[in-house]
């Protein structure tokens, strides 16, 4: 279906075309579970049943990506944030701007990014100067911000049109329910963090439902990504948790899953240890210290080991091997770097076609 919007028209009187701008939200949105609203990533009845920085976090569009098609010589972008936050260990363009991938001999590359005007309102190109032939493309969002319009931009004589190949298979998405560094925590852009990797991979949907310091194993949040009925469910939630937290919530946590779908594979994930614990007093169990963390994940250990004993398809990723062992793949000694994420991206997906191949 070719989608017109002839009132929308900007004139670029340096190439002499006109530029005409459709709304993203008239395409394929994914990453997105069903019922949620716009662009939020849980549905707004969540709000009365999340805890309130959970909802909050939703907001931020982490995950969501746009599928289109379209002939255009120039990709353009026109969208407005919700807050348009500084965070201090993130670029800029991960935080709130965008970058696009074109399917290009049988791959998803990377083709451009916008680049935020450090403004609510912003406005970029994305790229220019190309031949006019038909391309499928992938729009991916910000990781740390909310959006409450975006619109592409295209030349006046080419068509924008839903996308003509199912490349990515949005039946029973692959979830991963994690941290700040789930939502993206500190990928250079939206389509380098290791969700986003996964999803261009296996061209499986993938919902992120990463919630930056708050994510503890609830069972409210699995409520609602239970009914997208995942093909996989990965908990990276253990960095948020204190050991007790997991020890209570996770077997709960479980049961509801189990309870709604008895077959669906589960893979826990321990925490990475942090840079800075290499050289912190290791004393009793203070937060950030190696006690502490090899707490927690001694935590989830014995919830997976005693879960399994009656339990199937679980599965467990230890933080050996992660992220490697050089030191070198944080941003600031907790939050993934661009390597940091690559390489968890490597571990994820060799789990997950091993569990898929069975």
């Amino acid at each position: 279906m070719l989608i017109t919007n002839s009132n929308n028209v900007v004139f670029n009187e340096s190439k002499q075309i006109s530029t005409v701008y459709y709304d993203a939200s008239d395409f394929k949105l994914i990453g997105k579970l069903s019922g949620a609203d716009g662009y939020s990533r849980l549905p707004a009845e969540a709000e009365k049943e999340v805890r309130e920085p959970v909802w909050n976090l939703s907001q931020h569009t982490a995950g969501l990506s746009v599928r289109f098609t379209s002939n255009s010589t120039s990709i353009k972008l026109r969208w407005t944030l919700k807050s348009n936050p500084y965070r201090s260990n993130m670029n800029p363009i991960a935080s709130k701007g965008f970058d696009v991938y074109s399917f290009n001999n049988g791959k998803w590359q990377f083709m451009g990014e916008a680049r935020p005007q450090n403004s609510i309102e912003n406005e970029a190109t994305i790229i220019h100067g190309m031949e006019q032939t038909e391309r499928e493309y992938l729009l991916n969002f910000p990781l740390y911000d909310g959006v409450i319009s975006v619109e592409i931009g295209i030349d006046q004589n080419a068509y924008i049109e839903k996308p003509a190949r199912h490349i990515i298979y949005t039946t029973n998405p692959i979830v991963f329910y994690g941290t700040s560094i789930t939502q993206g925590a500190s990928a250079s852009r939206p389509g380098l963090t290791y969700p986003a990797r996964i999803q261009r991979a296996l061209n499986k949907e993938v919902i992120n439902l990463g919630f930056s310091g708050n994510c503890k194993f609830e069972k409210e949040v699995a409520r609602y990504f239970m009914e997208s009925n995942p093909s996989i469910i990965i908990l990276d939630c253990t960095p948020n948790s204190p050991p007790a937290t997991i020890r209570n919530n996770l077997p709960v946590l479980i049961e509801f899953i189990r309870s709604e779908n008895d077959t669906v594979p589960i893979i826990f994930v321990e925490s990475i240890m942090r840079d800075d614990t290499y050289f912190k007093k290791n004393v009793g169990s203070a937060f950030g210290t190696m006690n502490y963390i090899n707490e927690q994940n001694q935590a989830l250990k014995e919830i997976y080991v005693s879960s399994s004993n009656n339990i199937e398809q679980l599965y467990y990723i230890s933080s050996e091997d992660l992220i490697g062992s050089d030191n070198e793949a944080t941003v600031d000694g907790t939050h993934f770097n661009d390597v940091g994420h690559f390489r968890a991206y490597q571990q994820f997906k060799f789990k997950i076609e091993r569990i898929i191949s069975r």
